[in-house]
């Protein structure tokens, strides 16, 4: 058939199969089919008959693709002809509008197909066909209607594939300027519920662009899947402008996606979301850095504590990533602020400008070598840098009275933030020049006793004073100093004499004066007449009255003299205690001076004292800085810690008890007099801990026995604590001394357990994070610890399970939790740890012959046998059917059988006596002489078996929920399936492909109500929610929205990623109401078609303008 044209329909479609080298030929010849046809509904049917061949096959053949794409240009070539032209042409092309909206026809009554194949194939076609149209294309209204209606319909198809394609169709149907659009409400609830990351990608790739989608995006930066993350960048890339986003949301968007956990998404955010938003600023990087606030993103002391990534953290590495995608001379070629003196005016230093030298400094040299004659053109000697970075701080105004105006506030940061650049620039050049060293550290000298520098300021002067004086004794002498002279400044005291002092000085001086005058006048009178020895005693005389004249003269002058007065304003202690506690943490001691010795008593005990809290906070800052130091000290300043960790302001509260916390983990508890947690029984804690702390005070004399006996049980008790900080730092100290192993105790690790699982820290992410990353690491680390989860195992559950109606553990789901322990103790998951750490599966020496499942299974059958009328039997069963024993012991495996025969005999529960029967089987491959001894032991009777054969009809729905947990249904790997494109050999001709049968094309006919079905109850099909940490049910009484399926509230907890163990709560969305669309009846449970006619009467033909190219995928 090559070079000549086909002169059937099946021709076509034969050809169209084999490439598209020959499509503008096929359209032509198939165009002139049509033409010459004499009957136009024979056409269509033969038409659709031939389309019915590739739209029941469900791979995603080539074949079928490239046939699909074929009917969609002739389909649109149509649409096109008739959209086009003078109204006589519109009219003489009646025939060919009809023959495009009977395929529209045929393809929206097969969207309901019983086969997946024909569905998936149905909204394919329509998205291709909608695509075909052209960007300036209109349909009639009611075909919009009614294509917008079985779309809708097809998102809540079970198949992702063909959400897939539902949303692709729906792309063009989207109307961002209208607030309540339902497709995009659609979209947006499917973009944060849908558990398939395939519906979300193609969401996000199709989403038109709005204030009203924005954050919908901007929540998939953070998705569980990585494709769905990199695709949420490039949406953001290509569609939003950054002036779209808020200063915080940019930081945040930088913040994911630079310190993303994986490369792809890294690489994105660095090539494509910066590059495209330095596009915006014709590549000027300043530009760009003034768009994100630069001066206002410095991070707080709690921040760093706490680890947090701050804002100026991300514009520093968002700066780094743009200088990797471009060359190193380039950089500093296109650097032109920088003056002959290789330095920014001071005029032009802005806070971008300054940001930028630093970054541009610190990126070149890291390149090592190749970096160094860069270095030279971009900083001048260390000497002239020092000179300049002087001559800006001394710009800075004084914070001593405080800033009253904003635009001083708003001057003064900028400023600030400019010094602290430049400070970090005077870390960059080599400290090898003697002269320049000496500069650096006389200007650092001279800003430490500056009154205009503020606390960043200091922090980084103490960094750069250390990198200048590496002796710690030095270091410590001069800083001692520079504290001294700032707290107890040299002044100058002039004092005068009274009125009535200096009325008799000045009587005094009249009268020598007389004296002298009279003197002088004998004098010369005697040596006029030659008397020469009596002139020389006169003289004598004379000089003595000269110098008493001076003396009274200088007596009368104002005297002035220097002392040294202390100053104990909080600003001032602020700053002392600020350079002391910067100091103390640049130190490596074993032990404390006596200047350190001195600076406690001198300083920090009276900074504790002090009124304001500011000064108190940083006090014990600095005091616990010193413990650390040394032992004796700790010991000896413990209880005050104590103390200010219960009775002072809660910020105080919270350094307190990180000091404590870090103390023990220096130390340990035997510093503090304490014994081992396990002589002590892990320290009593639990209810027991929680009231000695009120009973046993400690004195002065006892304090070391007393203190350490009860300060597990203090720190327990701030476990219970209403302040959030407090119960969160309690939280993860206590996790830090289990880890270290300073403390192992059962029951501490239940309270860790049972708080982590507690509603009330719902909204603590970094508690519900840093447990969430605890637990495993404790678990698997070695075999203490796994007798520590064995033994925490029953309390938690217990606890959980008598807790009252009123407590906020009532609400959580026991068996989640067992499930939880049981992972925690499995061989299986600690060898899967042990592979992602060390790469080898490799288990600890200590757990060769050791499985805490053999314990924990022979606890959980007494638990069950002590009581099997109780409700909770079927949650133990069901967790000994999860348990692996392990072969050490026959005769273990053998009394786990006989308990396991006695369970199965006392409890009528139908799925504990499944999960027993599963347990049983395990039992069995692991020693298969269980099964002859067992039947010598026990026989079931006939009336068991009755029971059991009873009991597995009536099982049947249990069965189902449980089967639907374990893995991906039939549906899912079909669908997966479909979506993977395989490039297959062209399909045969058509004579040789079955013809597809009638029923694949049916549409499932209307259910009948479902009260009134017999067989199984709709109840035992729906699959129960898993409850999860901290949520409560609240499905119930909940109004769904009119695109929402059952299943979504399972489906949202997969998407969203969050260390917590909790999922988000669910809120329900509205679609928005159209005139002439009931979405509650169109999304119903029925598969008839009769939704989709119109019922009110004739209507006027209108239509509808189709949405922009741009968004579709």
């Amino acid at each position: 058939m090559r070079g000549q044209r086909p002169t059937t329909l099946r021709c076509v479609f034969e050809e169209c199969q084999k490439g598209h080298q020959n499509l503008t030929k096929l359209l032509a010849a198939l165009h002139n089919i049509h033409a010459t046809h004499p009957d136009p509904a024979e056409f269509l049917a033969e038409f659709i008959h031939y389309l019915k061949h590739s739209m029941v096959v469900s791979r995603r053949e080539p074949a079928v693709e490239r046939t699909l794409e074929f009917v969609a240009k002739f389909a649109g070539s149509f649409a096109a002809e008739s959209g086009s032209g003078s109204d006589e042409e519109k009219e003489n092309t009646g025939g060919n509008k009809k023959f495009h909206m009977d395929l529209f026809d045929f393809l929206l009554k097969s969207h309901n197909a019983n086969s997946q194949a024909v569905r998936f194939r149905a909204c394919q076609l329509i998205n291709k066909m909608l695509n075909a149209l052209g960007e300036d294309a209109e349909v009639d209204d009611d075909l919009y209607d009614r294509i917008f209606e079985c779309m809708l319909m097809r998102l809540r198809d079970k198949s992702p594939a063909i959400r897939v394609q539902a949303v692709l169709a729906l792309t063009r149907l989207q109307d961002p300027s209208d607030q309540g659009c339902a497709v995009i409400t659609a979209y947006l609830y499917l973009l944060g519920c849908d558990p398939n990351p395939d519906v979300r990608r193609a969401i996000l790739s199709c989403i038109a662009p709005s204030t009203h989608t924005l954050n919908g995006v901007l929540q998939r930066v953070r998705d569980v899947n990585q494709s769905v993350r990199v695709m949420a960048f490039k949406v953001l890339a290509d569609k939003f402008h950054i002036r779209a986003l808020t200063i915080a949301q940019r930081l945040e968007v930088l913040q994911y996606g630079l310190n993303d956990r994986t490369e792809p998404v890294r690489e994105v955010c660095g090539s494509k979301l910066l590059q495209s938003w330095l596009r915006l600023f014709e590549g000027n990087i300043l530009d760009l850095l003034g768009c994100l606030d630069v001066e206002t993103t410095c991070g707080t002391d709690e921040d760093v504590a706490t680890g947090k990534t701050t804002g100026e953290e991300t514009i520093e590495a968002a700066v780094m990533s743009m200088f990797k995608q471009a060359p190193t001379d380039e950089l500093i070629t296109n650097f032109d602020l920088l003056g002959e003196s290789h330095v920014i005016p001071l005029d032009n230093l802005s806070c971008e400008s300054a940001l930028y030298w630093r970054c541009l400094c610190q990126y070149v040299k890291s390149l090592g070598t190749e970096g160094e004659e860069h270095l030279d053109r971009l900083l001048p000697t260390l000497t002239a840098l020092c000179d300049y970075v002087q001559s800006h701080l001394e710009t800075l105004p004084s914070v001593a009275g405080g800033l009253d105006m904003t635009s001083a506030v708003d001057d003064h940061l900028k400023k600030e933030f400019v010094a602290q650049q430049l400070m970090m620039i005077l870390g960059i050049p080599d400290l090898t020049d003697e002269v320049g060293r000496k500069r650096l550290g006389t200007l650092v000298h001279d800003m430490l006793l500056s009154d205009n520098m503020t606390r960043p300021l200091l922090k980084l002067l103490i960094q750069r004073y250390c990198s200048v004086l590496t002796d710690q004794e030095v270091r410590i002498r001069e800083l001692v100093e520079v504290i001294a002279d700032i707290r107890e400044p040299i002044t100058v005291l002039e004092t005068s004499l009274s009125q009535e002092q200096m009325r008799q000085k000045e009587l005094k001086l009249a009268s020598i004066r007389v004296q002298l005058n009279e003197a002088r006048e004998e004098m010369d009178q005697l040596v006029a007449a030659q008397e020469f020895q009596k002139a020389a005693e006169m003289k004598g005389k004379v000089d003595e009255l000269e110098l008493r004249r001076a003396d009274l003269v200088e007596e009368m002058q104002p005297q002035t003299q220097e002392v040294r007065t202390e100053k104990n304003d909080p600003g001032t202690l602020l700053r002392c205690l600020t350079i002391a506690a910067e100091l103390l943490q640049t130190l490596t001691l074993k032990g404390l001076t006596p200047t350190l010795r001195t600076l406690v008593d001198s300083l920090m005990l009276t900074g504790i004292q002090n009124e304001d809290p500011a000064v108190r906070n940083m006090a014990v800052r600095c005091l616990g800085l010193t413990a650390m130091l040394c032992k004796d000290t700790a010991v000896q300043y413990l209880p005050l810690f104590l103390q200010a960790s219960q009775v002072d302001l809660d910020a105080i509260k919270v350094t307190a008890l990180r000091i404590i916390f870090d103390l023990l983990l220096i130390f340990g508890l035997k510093a503090f007099g304490a014994e081992t947690s396990e002589q002590q029984d892990q320290s009593r804690e639990g209810e027991e801990e929680t009231e000695q702390p009120q009973q046993d005070t400690p004195s002065n004399t006892a304090m070391p026995n007393n203190t350490a006996t009860s300060l597990l049980s203090i720190l327990t008790g701030m476990l219970d604590s209403e302040n959030a900080d407090l119960r969160t730092n309690a939280a993860e100290g206590l996790a830090k001394l289990m880890m270290s192993g300073r403390v192992l105790s059962g029951k501490l690790l239940s309270r860790l357990l049972l708080l982590w699982y507690n509603p009330t820290t719902e909204d603590d992410t970094h508690l519900r994070h840093c447990l969430g990353t605890f637990f495993p690491m404790f678990a698997f680390s070695g075999r203490s610890t796994q007798e520590c989860v064995e033994e925490a195992f029953l309390p938690t559950l217990q606890t959980l399970l008598d807790a009252p109606d009123t407590s906020p553990l009532a609400t959580v789901d026991v068996g989640n939790v067992g499930s939880l322990l049981t992972n925690l103790t499995s061989r299986t998951n600690m060898k899967q740890f042990c592979v992602e750490r060390t790469g080898k599966p490799d288990l600890p020496r200590d757990m060769e012959d050791y499985s805490a499942h053999d314990n924990l299974a022979l606890m959980l059958c007494n638990a069950v046998l002590s009581d099997t009328d109780s409700p909770d039997v079927r949650m133990f069963c069901k967790l000994l059917g999860n348990m692996e024993p392990t072969t050490s012991s026959t005769t273990h495996l053998k009394d786990l059988y006989v308990l396991s025969q006695q369970i199965s005999q006392d409890v009528d529960d139908r799925i504990a006596l499944r999960s027993m029967e599963q347990f049983q089987k395990t039992l069995c491959e692991l020693c298969p002489g269980l099964t002859g001894d067992s039947q010598q032991d026990s026989v079931p009777t006939e009336q068991q078996e009755g029971t059991s054969a009873e009991k597995q009809g009536e099982t049947q729905a249990e069965g189902n929920v449980e089967q639907d947990k374990e893995g991906p249904s039939c549906d899912q790997v079909s669908s997966q399936a479909a979506e993977r494109p395989q490039e297959g050999p062209v399909l045969s001709a058509v004579e040789n492909i079955d013809a597809p049968r009638d029923d694949v094309f049916a549409t499932p006919a209307p259910p009948t109500n479902k009260k009134t079905q017999k067989g199984k109850s709709t109840t035992a099909k729906r699959k129960t929610a898993t409850k999860t940490p901290g949520k409560t049910s609240t499905r119930k009484g909940k109004k769904k929205a009119d695109w929402e399926s059952d299943s979504d509230a399972d489906a949202e907890a997969s998407v969203s990623e969050s260390p917590a163990p909790a999922a988000r709560p669910r809120s329900t969305r509205k679609a928005a109401a159209r005139t002439r669309v009931n979405l509650k009846d169109l999304l119903s449970d029925s598969g008839s078609d009769a939704s989709l006619d119109d019922s009110s009467g004739p209507r006027r033909s209108t239509r509808r303008t189709l949405g922009s190219l741009d968004n579709t995928s």
